[in-house]
């Protein structure tokens, strides 16, 4: 992997973010074009974003203030709390920013389609805790059967 050009991309995604400029465009014709090994590109490229952002906002240590306040500031979507344990956090993301403005709301997709968000959230908890966490989408407002994406962010015990 070419860690410079990676760099650029996640300063570029960044900048689109904070502006808040629509990335899931982007995603669509990559996704179409190289299949289901987009989405660890993206859960990656989430991750490791996630990893370099805001140590001022994190470095309070409330995880759930924490990531409201990234999702607020780079424009992921509208963060719900659903429920929240030493081992996981389960939440939603209303408008999420990956698949907003994709009017089709029943791509029969087996698999969620917001990977990006997933390896965001798992990095920015991961930089909080010191953990290797994961997180993974458990339901995409594209599949047709909830209205908001939801997450899930594992973190491993002590």
């Amino acid at each position: 992997m070419n860690r410079i050009l990676l760099e650029e991309m996640l300063k570029k995604m960044k900048q689109l973010l904070e502006k808040g400029d629509d990335i899931g465009n982007l995603k669509i014709g990559a996704l179409y074009a190289l299949g289901n090994q987009l989405d660890a590109i993206y859960y990656f490229m989430g991750h490791e974003l996630g990893g370099v952002l805001e140590p001022e906002i994190l470095q309070d240590g409330q995880i759930i203030p924490a990531l409201e306040k990234l999702t607020l500031k780079y424009h992921l979507g509208i963060f719900h709390i659903e429920e929240e344990n030493a081992e996981h956090i389960t939440f939603s993301l209303e408008q999420c920013s990956s698949c907003k403005d994709i009017g089709v709301t029943k791509l029969q997709i087996p698999q969620g389609f917001c990977s990006f968000e997933a390896g965001l959230y798992a990095g920015i908890v991961e930089k909080m805790t010191g953990k290797h966490c994961f997180a993974q989408e458990l339901e995409c407002r594209l599949q047709g059967t909830a209205s908001n994406c939801k997450f899930m962010i594992v973190i491993p015990p002590e």
